[in-house]
């Protein structure tokens, strides 16, 4: 039944990290800048929006390594701190981990309503 519990609970967690990035950053293209020395994950992207050219600083980034200076990426970009953003790529895995999570969580019910009618006499 524990087991229960936190696949639910992950799954609230993955599906609500969904909704914050889809409510609170809009998607734009960015030119990679260049990795943050002084974060091990970051990079830097230039952006445009509405005729300026802006910075944003993608944190917490295991893919940071693998930017090429130059190179476009989809990235989203936080509406309140146009400085803070994530890559375009986050909220796909969110969403995925959240719909694979609701399937294991399904599944173990199904297991566990199985296992309760077999021994039904």
């Amino acid at each position: 039944m524990e087991a229960l519990v936190i696949g639910i609970m992950m799954d609230l967690v993955f599906f609500a990290r969904f909704l914050y990035i889809k409510k609170h950053f809009y998607k734009t293209k960015g030119v990679a800048n260049g990795n943050g020395y002084k974060y091990q994950y970051a990079s830097e992207f230039i952006y445009g929006y509405k005729g300026h050219n802006y910075v944003c600083r993608v944190k917490k980034n295991i893919f940071s390594m693998y930017h090429e200076r130059g190179s476009v990426y989809t990235i989203r970009v936080n509406k309140d701190n146009p400085y803070n953003g994530v890559m375009g790529s986050e909220l796909t895995i969110y969403m995925v981990l959240s719909i694979v999570e609701f399937i294991f969580v399904g599944l173990y019910i199904v297991l566990l309503l199985l296992n309760r009618f077999m021994y039904v006499s």
